[in-house]
This record gives structure tokens, C-alpha cells and sequence, in this order.
């Protein structure tokens, strides 16, 4: 099986891994190669000067050498549109979520290209957003990746990072994530609870804007200023805080870092979705309007003052966690999609 992927990024590394460990021959074609144990690497060269024509002949031709089975890509509106371009069947694309935000009319156009071309559409938690953009609904798998709710779990808690109070936030310090939004909404809670220590993961190109907005509203000692992490250390993290909040403006469904807060049985807080107005209720998650920093802080400030309520919906979440989002049975919903879609093509 081949895959078009960001070779850098953590869920590609998951996702190759799991069928590495399950005895497949696993290939990765990729911009951005990274060693992944058990996964052939194929690199891509990016042809900046002549862009697109060039390196679709550079896959075409990677996908002509590995002649898999299967071909899957991952990231809608990048490895999405090589993946379609490329005219291998079968081929799934995967949809992560922020690839679908800004849809100008040449980017939908692209899309609606890519959901033609696909097999099978991989968009867990935005179905009524893919069938927006044209997307045919019996394409769409929706099924989570899920998460290893053995290694994300209470029991990764080591009481490390204690301070009395304490508050995550593990998204990647770029514009479309928000983060500042996290920032801002700091001094607000501090008003009202002086012994907080707030953790910010993920690292990222605006780092010294947020630095310089929080040194601007005098919290930025408040700060644990963490960036990237292995990922074998974020169990720690997301189990030892009291809330972990996702900025991201969502349109529908939750991330995966918030996904293993949740099995690690740490409350979340998440931004409200017009499109799917259940998930604070289905999740057991706050929510707080898209980038109301006032709005966070108020519900923050809300789970902080009762430990009655954060201990219900961590216990709520982490048991949602293990009966529906368990990584091994989702992977293995997959292993069988694929099996099905290489046994179509033979017939």
C-alpha cells in the first residue's frame, strides 16, 4: 500500500505505523520524508519553478515503481489533489479538517475534483461539510482514526506538573489555530484565580507574536512556554493539567490532541460549532464561542471553581473514549475498507 503524506507529521506516523505492525508492505511518497520504522520512503522533489506539472510526473512515476494496491492520501487540499491527479484507483483521501477551511471558488472547484476522483472519502465528524462541497455521501467513511486509549489514559497522570491549577493548550502556533485567542483570555482568569499555570504545546511560526502579547498583557511568566514535544511525552501533559483547551475554529467533529486529552480523563474545552450544536453534549465538552477570548476565560473559570464537575466529565469523556474511539478497532475498520476496495478492483 502507498501513501501521499506529510512525512513529518505525527498522524501520518501513526497511521503507516499500525500497518507496518500488521505485516503490510508500506510505502510513503512525500514533500517532507521523516524515518518511520517498517515504511519505505519515496522522495518527492517540489519543482518550485515549474510546480504542478512536474511533480505530478514525479508521483505518477513514484506510484508506477511501488505498484501498490491501494493508494491513499492524506490532506485534502494538498496530497489530495496529487493523489487525484495522479489517476490511481483505488485511492481515499483523507479530509483532517483544516484543510477545508477558506474555501475560495478555485479551491472548491479543486475539491469536487478530488471527491470525484476518490474511491472513498475519509471525514469523520464533516460529513455535511463534504457533502457541501460536493461530495457524493455514500463515498464518505465516518469513522475516527481514533486514539491508543492504552497509552493516553489516567494512568500516564504523574503529578509532574502540578501547581494547584493548571491549564493546556496543545495546538500549533500558527493563525489558523487561534492560539492567541488562549493568550488573551489568560488575565481574565487570573483576576479571579492568582495560582494558574498555563502550559502552551505545539510550537509554530507566530511564537514571538504570542510571546510578545503576552509580555504585552503581563502574563507572560504565567506561561509555560513548552513548543513541540515527542510525542511519547504528551500523555503526561494532557493527563497531569486540570483542562486542556482546543482553539481551533471548528466546523464540525473534535481533534485528535483533544480526542487523547479525553482518554486521558481531562476536561476539554472546545469552540462552538454552528453545524453541529450536540457535540458540547455528545463530547461532554464546554464550549466557548470562536475566538471570544471573554468567553474562554468564563469557562475556564467555570470548571476551575468546581472539581465536582471536571472529575464527571473527565470520567464521561474517558469512558466515550474507550467505547467509540478505541485506535486499534478504528484501524481495523480500515484494514477491511481497504480489503474490500482491492478485492472491487479485481472483480
Amino acid at each position: 500500500m502507498a501513501f501521499l503524506a506529510n512525512g513529518e507529521s505525527i498522524h501520518t506516523k501513526r497511521w503507516l505505523t499500525y500497518f507496518v505492525s500488521k505485516g503490510y508492505d508500506v510505502h510513503l511518497i512525500t514533500f517532507t520524508p521523516e524515518p518511520i520504522k517498517g515504511v519505505k520512503i519515496h522522495r518527492l522533489r517540489y519543482f518550485r519553478k515549474f510546480a504542478y506539472p512536474l511533480r505530478i510526473w514525479n508521483i505518477r512515476r513514484a506510484i508506477k515503481k511501488v505498484n501498490p494496491d491501494i493508494l491513499h492520501a492524506h490532506y485534502l487540499s494538498h496530497y489530495g489533489v496529487y493523489g487525484a491527479l495522479a489517476g490511481f484507483h483505488p485511492y481515499i483521501v483523507s479530509v483532517w479538517g483544516s484543510d477545508i477551511i477558506g474555501c475560495h471558488h478555485i479551491k472548491k472547484l479543486l475539491m469536487r475534483f478530488v471527491f470525484k476522483k476518490a474511491d472513498v472519502v475519509d471525514g469523520f465528524g464533516l460529513r455535511k461539510q463534504l457533502i457541501d462541497l460536493g461530495c457524493n455521501l455514500n463515498k464518505i467513511i465516518p469513522r475516527s482514526w481514533g486514539v491508543d486509549t492504552d497509552v493516553f489514559s489516567p494512568k500516564a497522570r504523574s503529578d509532574d506538573l502540578r501547581i494547584i491549577y493548571s491549564v493546556v493548550c496543545a495546538r500549533f502556533w500558527e493563525p489558523q489555530y487561534s492560539v492567541e485567542t488562549f493568550v488573551r483570555a489568560i488575565p481574565l482568569v487570573l483576576r479571579s484565580v492568582k495560582n494558574v499555570k498555563f502550559i502552551m504545546l505545539g510550537g509554530g511560526t507566530m511564537e514571538n507574536r504570542l510571546k510578545e502579547l503576552a509580555r504585552k498583557l503581563e502574563v507572560y511568566e504565567n506561561i509555560v512556554w513548552v513548543g513541540r514535544i515527542p510525542e511519547e511525552d504528551m500523555p503526561k501533559y494532557l493527563a497531569d493539567v486540570d483542562i486542556c483547551v482546543d482553539t481551533f475554529p471548528r466546523h464540525a467533529g473534535i481533534g485528535q490532541t483533544t480526542k487523547q486529552a479525553m482518554s486521558c480523563g481531562t476536561p476539554c474545552i472546545i469552540t462552538k460549532s454552528v453545524d453541529d450544536t450536540n457535540t458540547a453534549k455528545s463530547f461532554q465538552c464546554l464550549v466557548f464561542e470562536q475566538r471570544d477570548y471573554q468567553d474562554l476565560a468564563e469557562k475556564i473559570l467555570l470548571l476551575l471553581g468546581d472539581e465536582k464537575i471536571r472529575k464527571l466529565m473527565g470520567s464521561e469523556s474517558r469512558k466515550l473514549m474507550l467505547k467509540f474511539f478505541n485506535i486499534k478497532r478504528n484501524m481495523k475498520v480500515w484494514e477491511n475498507v481497504y480489503h474490500k476496495l482491492c478485492e472491487d478492483m479485481r472483480k
